[in-house]
């Protein structure tokens, strides 16, 4: 995985046909959103039992976090991202996303701020 971009509170990072965005919350949390050919697959992770697959094999809990230009996205502990982003290509390698319907597209301008 490689770091885009960073800036104060957000590091982007970039593996193959994926982009993931890392937000520090003011909670101390991280918000991460998921970018697939400029498609958020968060909504899809959800439908596809993403979640609880993390909560029953991972034992770590993974909420939706929708604050950021009301995308959707993951939150998680600080020393939990590097986990999430593993299990995301993960599950995305078994469950390809290209068959999962996906609707919600990011803008260039959008994912960069």
């Amino acid at each position: 995985m490689q770091v885009e971009k960073r800036n104060e509170h957000t590091v982007w990072y970039s593996y193959g046909d994926y982009s993931f965005k890392a937000s520090k919350l003011d909670s101390g949390k991280i918000a991460v959103w998921v970018n697939y050919k400029g498609y958020n697959i968060v909504f899809s992770l959800i439908i596809y039992d993403f979640l609880y697959d993390m909560e029953e094999y991972n034992n770590f809990n993974v909420i939706i976090n929708s604050d950021w230009n009301e995308h959707q996205g993951f939150e998680v502990n600080q020393d939990e991202v590097e986990l999430l982003i593993g299990e995301i290509l993960y599950f995305c390698t078994e469950n390809d996303p290209d068959s999962m319907n996906l609707i919600k597209r990011y803008t260039d301008e959008e994912w960069y701020i």
